[in-house]
């Protein structure tokens, strides 16, 4: 699957590479009424390209961030709800061994506990 990923990926990046090549001419960039700037095309193509990748990734951290912090606080509950499985099982096996030295089972080298 990661393979197809990165062949798309490759495929998409070689056509915007093509286009960039067969469009190399002067274009003239107009930010205000003032301020002009001529580049290359393949110049101006690129930047947009890596402008747009950098925008996506900027787009994708708060996804990122949420879904890591969700990860550690399974994690965490996890090992809390392990911890409360154990101490159960534990107090479970002191209550039992109470109730068999209650019952008249104190001489019994057995072990009530559950195992482990």
């Amino acid at each position: 699957m990661k393979l197809i990923g990165w062949l798309l990926g490759l495929t998409y990046f070689l056509l915007v590479l093509a286009f960039a090549l067969n469009n190399t001419g002067l274009v003239t960039l107009n930010f205000t009424s003032r301020v002009a700037i001529d580049a290359p095309l393949v110049i101006v193509i690129v930047a947009c390209f890596l402008a747009g990748i950098l925008l996506g990734l900027l787009a994708l951290l708060p996804a990122v961030f949420r879904l890591r912090r969700q990860v550690r606080q399974f994690t965490r509950n996890t090992r809390l709800s392990q911890a409360a499985r154990e101490a159960a099982a534990e107090s479970f096996g002191d209550r039992l061994a109470s109730a068999a030295r209650n019952v008249g089972a104190v001489g019994i080298e057995i072990d009530t506990r559950f195992p482990r």
